[in-house]
């Protein structure tokens, strides 16, 4: 009785093990990619909490609707576009900030939307 694997086993089991890391390497591939998205995402919320915070401390007579880039804010950010728009004189003003940025085949966003009244 011979012992062993015969030439035909052996390739059969490197094609399987080639597929079988080739679908490996492409899961962890799009792992990294989508945590990087969330982190990008993750600090466009924390920027739009910010400019919300810094319009809380602007009278309700001077909130304006804009447009600022986020190294205004933050100096160390950049690619971050940050927009404001209210909807004065209506009484409670309803102010919403969005906050962009680039990513492949374009830009992705996100937005928060708060109430202010003149009381």
């Amino acid at each position: 009785m011979k012992r062993g694997f015969t030439l035909l086993e052996v390739i059969i089991t490197l094609a399987l093990m080639a597929g079988g890391m080739t679908a490996l390497l492409m899961a962890f591939s799009l792992a990294t990619g989508t945590s990087a998205g969330i982190e990008e995402q993750e600090t466009a919320v924390l920027i739009a909490n910010a400019k919300m915070e810094e319009l809380r401390s602007i009278k309700y007579a001077n909130l304006l609707s804009s447009t600022t880039d986020s190294t205004a804010m933050f100096s160390d950010l950049t690619g971050y576009t940050v927009t404001v728009t209210t909807t004065k004189p209506v009484n409670p003003a309803q102010v919403t900030t969005m906050v962009s940025w680039p990513v492949k085949g374009g830009r992705a966003n996100v937005t928060l939307t708060t109430l202010r009244a003149d009381y």
